[in-house]
């Protein structure tokens, strides 16, 4: 097979654009599963009200954690937004010398104004407190490439507000709050950690009711009870259980204990400080839904010695059953969104890029009725300046492209486009929103058919968006434990014909991928190459380089099975021909006749997997004929579409050149 080419992401961040609505981090996704796992611990040790690990984003541009600071005091700063000189160490205001100093953000000061007048006022770390709900984000220097000689981080705003209250409410100057930093190890003899994000996670973090039915055989939704545990302390461990307590909660009802699987990790050393354990076999849900609710995976350690810092043994994954969503990462049902810790860009092409979720359907009949996603501009509060993003929604059939093997790789010649939309962008639509667009039958998206879901059958939903956006994503679980728990179990790189490591595609219209049949869209995080690089964690010949997030992407169906096509009036935007189709001769002719004028029309011409080919825009339309040039492009089946001001069109075109 041969490889596209993998795109890095730029390391940008965002100073605080975004409203409470969605809040995006800005920053390079990680290349090492090294680095994804082992990354930087926060704890609170007292006192005993808010003591535990508490979720950050750390500053690239601040001092590295190392070696470890253990029991450092944190003191509030006096003006808590940074907006003048602090008067810490003056009157009734306790000093920061020596301290880590907490801080808000907020109040249109940069995050470098803020940690340096913390830092003049003898701080030798900040933490900033986000100020509006979610993770914490992204932290971007002022003036760009600017350092300092301290850690800074981010926390949530919970956790900020927690302990800004626990300072106020005791004497000044006291030291109530303590905390310990470091890359690794908080000075334990015997410490073992969950590494919660890397633990085997279902199909998908959010699923429909209606699939569940008759679904316990169905490969795509196993279960596998396994993942990564950590050794923080100095002392070699031996016959580490990891117990998987399962329950079940009905919407509205308690919570009711269905089974425990587990699993051993038979010895984990200081040198060798990361291990992955895995139950001998898959399982199936013992219990399956008949109403929608969650399953709680409760994750826990048992080993021989007494753990020095019990805080991260034990972690939740929580599995919900509703009416209508299927959704890889976390979602926000009180708002009606995936959920969005961080956004990403690639750093290279010229006009757009793509990411997808796969989602597995057991039982069909179901509509696909709309497609989730939210996107950001870096430093621009609206996204009027990108113009157009469109979704794709593909079946996919592994084996029906090359040699036709079960390959668990998505092939341009195995994906069959069945779903559309496009959405043009005005100074309404804020940054970082979330979007949410119909599904529209790509053979004729003016009318009122559906696209129904069929039985046993894989689907992609891709979103393609301008290479200068970025694409929200779920930072706090990953699918690498799921996808190394399928190749211990069945032997092969992923388990072929299964294709639950295809949690995502990542590539852009300019990379070495030509839609034919023998070419390959490697899944994220997944990528092929005939030497393996020695930094990344690899399984047979697959190796894992992008590990630590999956697209913020959610698939919407109908509550109950339909029908094909419902009533409704059809509504066009004109006429449109296209000659000669086949085009044979390096070109073909394009015939529009719009009902009413359009201040703008985009044309693109896009490939079998919803890579735009090529991009023209004309201005003040109503009738129009032209030539686009074919002469470059692989034989193979394109769609035109046809963007105006009042709606769009789609055709199907076959180059033969």
């Amino acid at each position: 097979m041969k490889r596209i080419n993998l795109l890095k992401i730029t390391a940008l961040a965002v100073l605080g654009m975004f409203s409470s609505s969605s809040v995006m981090a800005q920053t390079p996704m990680k290349e090492s599963i090294a680095t994804n796992l082992g990354g930087t611990r926060f704890v609170i040790t007292a006192p005993s009200s808010i003591v535990g690990i508490k979720k950050i984003n750390y500053a690239t541009w601040g001092a590295a954690a190392s070696p470890t600071i253990s029991n450092v005091t944190v003191e509030k700063a006096f003006d808590t937004l940074g907006a003048a000189t602090l008067l810490n160490g003056t009157g009734a205001y306790p000093s920061l010398t020596g301290k880590f100093a907490l801080i808000f953000r907020g109040g249109g000061i940069t995050f470098s104004d803020k940690v340096n007048r913390c830092i003049t006022a003898g701080a030798i770390g900040v933490i900033i407190v986000n100020n509006v709900p979610g993770d914490p984000v992204g932290m971007a220097p002022t003036p760009a490439g600017s350092t300092v000689a301290i850690p800074v981080l981010m926390i949530s705003d919970i956790d900020g507000q927690a302990i800004s209250d626990v300072i106020k409410s005791a004497t000044p100057g006291s030291g109530i709050v303590k905390l310990t930093l470091g890359t690794w190890n908080t000075g334990g003899t015997h410490d073992l950690g969950i590494l919660a994000p890397f633990q085997a996670i279902p199909h998908a973090l959010n699923m429909p009711l209606h699939q569940f039915a008759g679904s316990a055989s169905v490969p795509a939704y196993r279960m596998y009870a396994g993942g990564a545990i950590a050794n923080y302390g100095t002392s070699t461990e031996t016959s580490v259980t990891v117990n998987d307590s399962i329950y079940w909660t009905p919407t509205g009802g308690t919570p009711s204990f269905v089974s425990v699987q587990s699993y051993t990790v038979p010895s984990i050393s200081v040198l060798d400080s990361i291990r992955f354990g895995f139950a001998s076999a898959p399982y199936s849900l013992p219990l399956l839904p008949t109403v929608t609710g969650k399953y709680e995976h409760k994750y826990s350690i048992q080993y021989s010695s007494a753990d020095d810092f019990p805080q991260d043994n034990t972690t939740t994954i929580t599995h919900y059953v509703n009416d209508s969503i299927f959704c890889r990462g976390n979602y926000d049902y009180a708002n009606s969104r995936p959920r969005v810790s961080i956004g990403i860009q690639p750093g290279g092409g010229t006009t757009n890029f793509l990411m997808g979720n796969m989602y597995y359907v057991k039982n069909g009949g179901y509509a696909a009725r709309s497609m989730q996603f939210s996107l950001s501009v870096n430093d621009v509060p609206t996204l009027s300046a990108l113009t157009t993003a469109t979704i794709f929604l593909y079946k996919w059939k592994d084996g029906t492209a090359g040699a036709g093997s079960l390959d668990s790789f998505v092939q341009a010649g195995e994906l069959t486009p069945v779903g559309v939309n496009v959405k043009n962008f005005t100074t309404a639509d804020s940054s970082g929103r979330t979007i949410t667009l119909d599904i529209k039958d790509i053979i004729d998206p003016a009318s009122t058919k559906l696209v129904i879901l069929e039985d046993t059958t894989w689907y992609y939903a891709v979103v393609e968006v301008p290479v200068t956006s970025f694409i929200g994503m779920d930072e706090s679980i990953n699918f690498f434990s799921r996808s190394y728990a399928q190749y211990k179990n069945l032997g092969s790189k992923d388990g072929a014909g299964i294709i639950d490591n295809a949690i995502g595609a990542f590539f852009n219209d300019n990379g070495n991928f030509n839609s034919t049949a023998t070419n390959t869209a490697f899944p994220f995080p997944f990528a092929a190459s005939a030497t393996i690089p020695s930094n990344v964690f690899h399984v047979d010949s697959v190796f894992y380089d992008k590990a630590d997030m999956v697209p913020a992407i959610a698939l919407i169906t109908s509550k109950q099975k339909k029908s094909a096509s419902i009533s409704g009036i059809v509504k066009t935007i004109g006429t449109t021909s296209i000659y000669p189709n086949p085009a044979t001769k390096g070109s073909m002719t394009v015939n529009i006749a719009l009902e009413k004028n359009s201040n703008s029309v985009v044309y693109r011409l896009t490939d079998a997997i919803g890579r735009t080919m090529y991009s023209e825009t004309h201005k003040n339309v109503l009738k129009e004929q032209f030539e686009i040039n074919t002469a470059n492009y692989p034989t193979g089946n394109y769609f035109l579409m046809i963007i105006t001001d009042n709606g769009f069109d789609v055709k199907k075109v076959t180059i033969q050149n």
